[in-house]
């Protein structure tokens, strides 16, 4: 009996010695510049239309359970939508202000070159790179302008804004499409047949952190969501996370034990006292 309890008690204690991973979240998040947003709520399966979700309801979770979302720039794509005013989504994250954004037409003058050769690069089959090799990548990217190519990426999708309390890198969550051909060769046909069938791509997301020059960031690689836009069966399937090192507080807040850990606690007390108990009633 005696080495039960050295043995269970020891196996609580190592792995109450393992300490649980903290993340900060986005606090305080506020919509501004044009607004022009859709909030996504979720129920575990699909996710759906709520203009009462709540925004830090929705930014809550994480790569393995993206959870909601909220589209910023939500008329991007229909005739008349605003490319020239962001929508933005603002807090702070472990006290430093962050502002997320939409694109617009000038953010694009900026990167754009840049972004389609990686799109390229990653996209194209093998017709599409004899093509790109023939006609050069800022030719295609005319072309992609003029059908509109730039809106469809310039809409993303935050499912969430995490910190690592320990390292301070900061992981944001853009929901899409796991495959992306649907949608991009639906929306640019020229495109189509230039495609490989699979490819990934996200929409991307302006960051404004701190004193930091802005950055945008996108990724071409996602994992399962879990999740699909109850409208349409496809939207939300994908999560792309993207990662930038962000700063840490001078002092960081205290962290809160897990429930799971107060637990182990507890037991390990018991344990403890039940085998004093024990002892004291021998001989």
């Amino acid at each position: 009996m005696k080495f039960t309890y050295i043995a269970l008690g020891a196996s609580l204690l190592a792995n109450l010695c393992v300490a649980p991973a903290f993340a900060a979240s986005l606090i305080n998040p506020t919509l501004g510049g044009a607004k022009d947003v859709i909030l996504y709520d979720a129920n575990g399966t699909n996710t759906f239309v709520n203009p009462n979700a709540s925004l830090a309801s929705i930014l809550t979770g994480n790569a393995s359970s993206p959870g909601g979302n909220v589209e910023l720039f939500a008329s991007s794509e229909q005739p008349g939508g605003n490319f020239n005013t962001p929508t933005t989504l603002s807090g702070t994250l472990n006290g430093t202000a962050m502002t997320l954004s939409s694109l617009t037409a000038t953010d694009w003058d900026g990167f754009g070159l840049q972004w389609f050769g990686q799109f390229l690069t990653t996209g194209l089959n093998a017709q599409g790179q004899a093509a790109r090799a023939n006609l050069g990548d800022a030719a295609l990217y005319g072309q992609f302008v003029q059908a509109g190519g730039r809106q469809i990426f310039s809409d993303p999708n935050l499912s969430y804004v995490n910190q690592d309390d320990t390292t301070g890198e900061v992981s944001i969550g853009l929901a899409g499409h796991f495959n992306a051909y649907s949608q991009v060769a639906a929306r640019i046909p020229t495109l189509a047949s230039l495609l490989r069938p699979d490819f990934q791509a996200s929409e991307i997301v302006k960051v404004l952190y701190g004193d930091a020059p802005a950055q945008y960031l996108w990724s071409f690689s996602a994992t399962p969501s879990g999740l699909t836009e109850v409208s349409d069966g496809m939207s939300h399937s994908g999560n792309y996370e993207v990662r930038f090192q962000g700063r840490l507080p001078d002092h960081p807040p205290a962290s809160v034990p897990e429930p799971a850990t107060v637990l182990g606690l507890v037991i390990v007390g018991g344990l403890l006292a039940i085998k004093g108990k024990g002892n004291r009633n021998i001989g």
